[in-house]
């Protein structure tokens, strides 16, 4: 019988980043290019490497993107971010908007 490796569900990491960081990186640095100059891109890429590696140290996988839906931008796969909660209140009788 053979053994199955230990790290059958660790994610792929290059950098100590995911593949999902990695393309918004590339998107963020692409914007850069196009707007910008490809060495303000390569800053940004560089940069944004060293502050997604620090934001994610000692998080679980997947961090970054929950991290982005938090802040409001819609994500495939999650439901649509709430922009205000509604609540009901029993003393006015109608709905606050927070």
């Amino acid at each position: 019988m053979k053994k199955c490796p230990v790290t059958i569900d660790t994610p792929i990491l290059i950098f100590s980043l995911e593949i999902e960081d990695i393309l918004i990186l590339g998107a963020l640095s692409a914007v850069f290019a196009v707007f910008f100059d490809s060495f303000w891109a390569g800053i940004v890429f560089v940069g944004g490497w060293a502050l997604f590696s620090r934001l994610k140290k000692d998080k679980p996988e997947g961090y970054i993107i929950h991290f982005f839906y938090k802040l409001g931008f819609k994500v495939r796969g999650l439901i649509d971010p709430l922009k205000s909660v509604s609540k009901y209140s029993c003393l006015r009788g109608d709905i606050i908007n927070e």
